[in-house]
């Protein structure tokens, strides 16, 4: 390996995109290496920024997780990973490649969606996300107490591709279905130090909670409180429209607890143990969302698709389960720990940079400018 330093440029935060970061390099940090320095250099502290610029080496490998338009300066092997939750990037993807050498995506879906919209295949490498299984495992796990109704967990901030209304709705057939079920959310957003209930989601909330029993969590949470809710519930629910990866879904799995999940986006990786006819059904469709659209900013108003659970569909597998409160995660739980942990994902870097050679990386010095 000629390369002395692997830097990268993000976030050390308990956001999705932070985990990703934070996780990735500490993984990376664990390999002990004598001659090789990982970094991690905050993408919005300039100060930091600078100096890395002004510090760069033709053997450093930069490693982004937001398309910094700063890229450029930097000397070395630029690669940005990529993650996205729509069946079209995020504005400016048709200049990645002119700015970053290589394009890591989380997923074969991520891939395939990248080549469909006309991205060079040879430069674009699968390295998904993880889990950290030494902590999110399902060994923990307390023996459920009796209870006449079967626990679903929900956790995501409150968003439309989350599935929050299909998923209410859905439930409230069930139950009128004759399943003893109850609720449990924490679907706040998380800003910092704050964590607050979106108005919307308290209305939708006030409308179902004399159908069913709703347990709305809140605040900050810790690892181990997240762990310990995961544990709480009999299955996790995730109706999500699209996701770029969702940590929620795969620590939950990863602590033991059955899913009922899309498999549109993403998080399609690490539901292959699960079998179709496990899947929620879904119908593909344009998006819709228009905070979605405003965030994102396609300027022709093409923003790809969504695959929109369908309710009843939906309904009848919370029925089934209602009906199998005891039903074990463990297959899920062992797949997930063994084919993606962030020790895995460190690994497939290692590979991937190693396999470049001594005479690739000569060359992408003097490569995209």
């Amino acid at each position: 390996m000629q390369y002395q330093r692997i830097r990268f440029f993000g976030v050390d935060s308990p956001t999705g995109v932070g985990t990703h970061c934070s996780q990735t390099v500490k993984a990376l940090q664990a390999f002990q290496f004598e001659t090789i320095q990982v970094q991690l250099i905050k993408h919005n502290y300039i100060d930091e920024v600078q100096a890395a610029v002004s510090d760069s080496m033709d053997s450093d490998v930069n490693i982004f997780f937001f398309p910094e338009v700063y890229a450029n300066n930097l000397k070395g092997t630029r690669i940005y990973w990529c993650v996205f939750d729509a069946s079209r990037p995020n504005p400016g993807y048709e200049q990645w490649l002119e700015s970053f050498h290589y394009v890591f995506a989380t997923s074969h879906w991520g891939r395939d969606i990248l080549l469909e919209r006309g991205m060079d295949g040879s430069k674009i490498f699968v390295i998904p996300e993880g889990v950290d299984p030494k902590f999110y495992n399902p060994y923990g796990r307390p023996q459920s107490a009796p209870s006449s109704k079967t626990k679903f967990l929900m956790v995501g901030k409150y968003e439309q591709k989350k599935g929050y209304r299909e998923a209410f709705e859905a439930l409230r057939i069930a139950v009128t279905h004759g399943a003893q079920l109850e609720l449990l959310t924490k679907s706040d957003w998380i800003n910092g130090t704050n964590a607050v209930l979106h108005p919307e989601f308290i209305q939708l909330v006030q409308q179902y909670q004399d159908t069913f029993n709703i347990v709305v969590y809140n605040g900050n949470f810790s690892r181990e409180q997240m762990r310990t809710l995961y544990y709480s519930a009999d299955y996790f629910l995730h109706p999500s429209r699209c996701e770029g990866w969702s940590l929620p879904l795969i620590e939950a799995i990863a602590c033991g607890t059955p899913c009922i999940s899309t498999r549109f986006g993403g998080h399609s990786e690490y539901l292959g143990f699960l079998p179709e006819a496990d899947i929620i059904q879904t119908t593909l469709g344009p998006v819709d969302c228009q905070a979605f659209k405003d965030a994102v900013g396609h300027s022709d108003g093409d923003y790809g698709q969504w695959a929109y659970p369908r309710v009843e569909d939906m309904a009848q597998r919370i029925l089934a389960a209602a009906a199998l409160p005891g039903a074990s995660g463990l297959v899920g739980s062992d797949y997930v720990r063994q084919h993606y942990c962030w020790d895995l994902a460190a690994d497939k870097i290692l590979h991937f940079l190693h396999a470049l050679g001594q005479d690739a990386r000569r060359t992408l010095a003097h490569g995209p400018p």
